[in-house]
Parts: structure tokens; C-alpha cells; sequence
């Protein structure tokens, strides 16, 4: 009997060497920041999307079987705040559970470079897309532990300038509105050089600052130069000032087309503009928020649902981008842990060979990490329904269409 019981002893206490319980395991742990405050405005969306998301994936079992522990902090739009958490988070925790990292703009990025890409060697997913970091003079050779989610602002850039010339047969002048920021300026360079070489003409650039009350004289400049595409760029389309500049261009601008990037083709730019935002032409690098047939929107609208964000939600595509960022995280931490390689060294190899359709995001197109970029874009119009009172203001009622199949700028951009 006693025999047995050895015999048995030792059985479990092999499984429990091979196949360690999570209580033991060891640490997993990532830090998240987003703009959820600041000049960016109210934007709590990113961070319920993120907390419901790291919810989800450590209900079904975290890193196979290993929860992961996250950080989640409002970096105000701040490059001195993002910076900031960032390294507390580092001096307070272990080189080897703190596996993973993210931010949100260029401004942090910069300061950050020999810190994430040499000190720290961490893996650093951003929301910036900004064409120096992660664009043909940047990349995985100068920036190798950063990360995009997204097709750089010059590629986004230059998908419209394209557009642009379909559009005008050749024939479009072109306008650059323009924030005095990192972000702002970052895609300035490639647009110019874009419009050059396919015979498109940019005839005015204008500077609008996130401290604006009034946008008349760069609208009126750009009616000067006779302009009929107007680049908005390097804003937020929750904060006040991009209601102003809508609603200026619509006033004097009435047959230029606005064109935006990623951060105002979304919800908020025709809750807070109304009609002066319909037919904006926008580049996304997600799905809209109600596309229903894309099995990552329906994911983020049945997990608001669940966690009872609904009604407090403005911008669904803002829930979703924190949930996005909770699933990439599970996604390459999983994958490293899987190879047997559950460090910071063995995420950065699971993502520089990284393919995926993250969960079907672009339609089922896949696409390859190896250039740091997730290098998907569609074109979107704007179409507002109508205008509503609600709350004693007006608020716009409308959604974003695709006007072109989803544009892998690796293998399609020209």
C-alpha cells in the first residue's frame, strides 16, 4: 500500500513539474496606454474595449492556462505621461514578466527609442502610424522592438492622393490642413513627393492648432488657392475643434471634398459635425463599427453587450481598438508560449513572422507582420442622414461606406 501511494505521489509530482499549475507560473504581465482624456477629448471607449478584452481572454484559460496581469493607463495625450508610466512600470517590474508593451502617439515613440529598442528590448505595439518610424527611412532595422497596428499616415496619404487623381481625372488641387504636432507633420514629406509623381498639385498648407476657436483664415486661404480635396490631418474627430473646421469648411468650402485619415473616419466626426461632414472621403485602417458581416465588429459589439458597455458608448470603433489591442497581445504571448519561448525576445520572433487575419478584420485577407506595420487600408465616404436634437444640441446620425475593396499598401500601393 505504501508502495502505491509512492508510486502515485511521484506520478503527480512529475505532472506538476512538466505542467506547472498557473499559480505557480510565472508572471505574465503587459502594460496598455491609450489617449482616454486631454486635448484628444473624452475617450473612455479604449480602455473599457481593453479591460474587456484582457477579461475575455483570461476567462478562457489567458496564455495557455496562464493569466495575464495588464496595466492600463490614461497617457492624456502626453508624450511626457506616456513616457512617464512607462517607466515606472519598468523600474517596478521584472525584466522577464513584463514581456509586452504599448502606446498611442509619435510624441512617446520619439523619447523612447533607445529605452524600448535598446535598453529594454521590449515588444511595443502603437497606435501611431507615423511614416518616420515605421515608413522606408524607419522599419524593423532602426526600430526593431516597435510595433504599428496600422498602414503608416504617408501610405494612407498616398491612397488618396490616388483616389484623388481617379476622381478629378487628373485634374485635382490639393490642400493640406495640418496640426503643428509630431503626428500632423509626420506624413507631409511622402504626400508631397506622392502628389509630384502622379501629376497631382498641392497648392496650399495650412497649420490649425488643437487650440483653435476658429478656423476662417486657413478655410479661406485654402478657397484661395482654389482647392477642391482638402487633407484634415493629425486630429482627433471627438475634440471641439474638428466641429469648427468642418463646419467652416462646409461654409465656404462648399464643392471641396475633406479628406481624412485613420483617427476622423469614424463615428464621432458626424456626432459632433452633422451634415458638414457628409461625402468626406476617409482612410480606415479598421472596419467601421457597423459592419456587421466583419466578424471582428460583431466580436466587439456582442462583448459590449456582455459587459454592459452599450449605452455608454459614443464610439464603438474607439471599443474596438482597445479590444484590438487586447487580442493581439493574448494572440503573440500565446504563440511565444506555445514555441516554448514565453519572453520578450520570443514575442518580437512570433511577431516579425507573424501571419493572421486577426479574426477576420480585413475580410478575411491575412496579412504578414515582417515590416512592423499592419498594412491594411480601405477608403470610406461619409454619409450623414440626418441631424437630431438630443440632450438640447444637435448630433449628426450616418455612417461611413467603403468605396474600395481593403488595400494591402506592401503589395498593392503604387
Amino acid at each position: 500500500m505504501k508502495k502505491r501511494v509512492l508510486i502515485i505521489g511521484l506520478v503527480f509530482g512529475l505532472a506538476s513539474i512538466l505542467n506547472p499549475a498557473p499559480s505557480f507560473s510565472k508572471p505574465i504581465k503587459v502594460l496598455a496606454q491609450f489617449p482616454m482624456s486631454g486635448p484628444v477629448g473624452s475617450l473612455p471607449e479604449f480602455g473599457w474595449g481593453f479591460i474587456d478584452g484582457m477579461s475575455y481572454v483570461n476567462g478562457k484559460g489567458g496564455v495557455n492556462g496562464k493569466p495575464i496581469t495588464y496595466f492600463l493607463e490614461d497617457m492624456r495625450y502626453s508624450p511626457t505621461v506616456e513616457v512617464a508610466n512607462f517607466t515606472r512600470i519598468v523600474a517596478a517590474e521584472k525584466r522577464d514578466e513584463f514581456l509586452m508593451a504599448s502606446g498611442y502617439i509619435t510624441g512617446g515613440l520619439k523619447p523612447l527609442i533607445d529605452k524600448v529598442n535598446k535598453e529594454e528590448k521590449i515588444p511595443w505595439l502603437d497606435g501611431s502610424y507615423s511614416t518616420e518610424i515605421f515608413g522606408p527611412e524607419g522599419g524593423p532595422s532602426k526600430y526593431p522592438y516597435y510595433y504599428s497596428l496600422g498602414a503608416t499616415y504617408g501610405d494612407q496619404m498616398r491612397v488618396l492622393l490616388n483616389w484623388v487623381k481617379e476622381d478629378s481625372q487628373g485634374k485635382g488641387k490639393v490642400a493640406i490642413v495640418y496640426s503643428p504636432t509630431e503626428w500632423g507633420r509626420d506624413p507631409l514629406a511622402m504626400a508631397r513627393a506622392h502628389a509630384q509623381k502622379i501629376g497631382l498639385k498641392i497648392v496650399a498648407e495650412e497649420e490649425y492648432a488643437f487650440t483653435a476657436t476658429d478656423a476662417t483664415a486657413q478655410v479661406t486661404n485654402v478657397r484661395k488657392a482654389k482647392a477642391n480635396y482638402v487633407f484634415y490631418h493629425g486630429y482627433s474627430g471627438a475634440a471641439p475643434y474638428t466641429a469648427i473646421f468642418m463646419k467652416t469648411a462646409r461654409r465656404y468650402l462648399k464643392k471641396a471634398t475633406i479628406l481624412g485619415t485613420h483617427y476622423t473616419t469614424g463615428r464621432y466626426p458626424i456626432l459632433i459635425a452633422g451634415k458638414a461632414v457628409d461625402g468626406m472621403v476617409g482612410t480606415g485602417c479598421r472596419p467601421q463599427e457597423d459592419d456587421m458581416a466583419n466578424s471582428m465588429v460583431k466580436m466587439a459589439h456582442e462583448f459590449a453587450e456582455k459587459y454592459k458597455r452599450k449605452e455608454g458608448i459614443k464610439d464603438m470603433f474607439l471599443y474596438m481598438e482597445g479590444l484590438t489591442y487586447a487580442l493581439i497581445f493574448h494572440e503573440a504571448l500565446s504563440r511565444a508560449d506555445k514555441a516554448g519561448q514565453l519572453t520578450r525576445e520570443g514575442v518580437k520572433k512570433v511577431l516579425d513572422d507573424m501571419i493572421w487575419d486577426y479574426h477576420g478584420l480585413f475580410g478575411g485577407r491575412s496579412f504578414a507582420y515582417k515590416s512592423h506595420t499592419i498594412p491594411m487600408v480601405r477608403i470610406y465616404r461619409c454619409k450623414v442622414e440626418k441631424e437630431i436634437e438630443k440632450g438640447g444640441r444637435k448630433i449628426g446620425v450616418g455612417t461611413w461606406k467603403p468605396i474600395s475593396p481593403w488595400i494591402n499598401t506592401e503589395i498593392e500601393l503604387k
